[in-house]
């Protein structure tokens, strides 16, 4: 028996995730990669009142750059009785889908400085993101013939089981080799400019940031 399901996921750079679950159409290849263009949206706010959605800020600082990676992985499975209560799939195609957001809030009046701060985050992020095609065909292929097994109080939930360990791994490796090394370059790149105070150039930072281990 052939199934299809349509699960996404977003993670932030800071780690949190979001869960959604869908169907989808058939596909023609094993594994198909839509690597869609980065979204970003900027917002200035009034200190006094800043928006409810925005991350919170650590004094001094007057901006944020909130990267959010996403993904959405169609998987076409085939599924084997193991006994009444378990089952295992066997992963025969992915259509994936490879998504990037970025949500800048400055204060109102901020100097240039801390603009073209946050800025550097938002390039860091589609540094990264710019291999997000070939990483996410390159673990689609992998998992191309691999089983994975579940449990549940019937076939229909031992393979719903199943096809979750499925779609964790493919979040796993995917955030793995693109949200953490972007995470990591972020970090380094505040530490670089002290969070914008310092000196040196965005884009010599940038560079620094990337370019360290």
């Amino acid at each position: 028996m052939k199934r299809r399901t349509l699960l996404g996921f977003a993670a932030m750079v800071a780690g949190s995730g979001l869960l959604r679950s869908g169907r989808a159409m058939g596909q023609s290849s094993p594994v198909r990669v839509t690597r869609e263009e980065p979204i970003t949206v900027r917002t200035e706010f009034d200190p006094g009142r800043p928006p409810p959605e925005m991350p919170p800020l650590t004094p001094p600082e007057a901006g944020v750059c909130k990267t959010t990676f996403e993904l959405s992985a169609s998987v076409t499975y085939s599924a084997e009785r193991l006994s009444g209560l378990t089952a295992r799939i066997y992963v025969d195609g992915l259509d994936i889908v490879t998504r990037l957001r970025f949500d800048i809030y400055t204060a109102q009046g901020a100097p240039p400085k801390l603009r073209a701060h946050e800025e550097g985050h938002r390039a860091i992020g589609e540094h990264y993101y710019g291999d997000a095609a070939r990483i996410a065909e390159d673990i689609g292929r992998r998992l191309i013939g691999v089983t994975f097994d579940g449990t549940g109080i019937d076939q229909e939930a031992a393979q719903e089981n199943a096809f979750a360990k499925a779609v964790a791994s493919i979040e796993r490796d995917y955030m793995a080799r693109m949200r953490t090394p972007s995470s990591a370059a972020n970090e380094r790149f505040d530490e670089i400019t002290r969070h914008g105070l310092e000196a040196i150039e965005e884009a010599d930072a940038l560079a620094l940031a990337i370019a360290r281990p």
